[in-house]
């Protein structure tokens, strides 16, 4: 389930999606939108914002992804990429984090989540750019806003 060589991931339990999306808060801004949980394969990390609480002491993290659907029809030598959006989601309680490799892309084979003992766990598998691990108490979809195009042909 979890690839690529970041994180602890021999101790990640795999689950199927369904147990996992009803782990993580508000996915249905995510199921709503494409009608499905998608792998996010070819999305983009815009954004990685960590801070943490003065009060609790609990970091955080807020990852904002360029996300959309590819069908099957080609367009000018491209597959068409539809629902585009962008999405922010939110880790409560960050336990461990390692990123790498933020560029001007950040392209993603996929984004994988997981559970490793009372943990979430999310993998962002590089495909140009940006690798990570996180596992954080809570993961969240913070935001998801629909965008019209690809925000670089804007």
């Amino acid at each position: 389930m979890v690839s690529g060589g970041f994180g602890p991931l021999a101790k990640i339990k795999k689950y199927k999606v369904e147990e996992l999306v009803n782990k993580i808060e508000n996915t249905d801004l995510i199921l709503n939108h494409f009608g499905y949980w998608p792998a996010f394969h070819d999305a983009e990390v815009v954004s990685l914002h960590f801070d943490r609480n003065f009060k609790e002491g609990l970091p955080r993290l807020l990852i904002r992804i360029y996300a959309f659907e590819i069908t099957d029809k080609v367009e000018a030598g491209y597959y068409q990429r539809i629902k585009h959006c962008l999405i922010q989601f939110e880790f409560e309680g960050v336990v461990e984090s390692e990123v790498d490799g933020f560029n001007h892309q950040n392209a993603v084979y996929g984004i994988e989540f997981g559970i490793e003992g009372s943990l979430l766990t999310c993998t962002l598998d590089p495909a140009y750019g940006i690798k990570g691990f996180t596992s954080a108490h809570k993961i969240k979809v913070k935001n998801l806003e629909k965008l019209t195009k690809d925000p670089k042909e804007e």
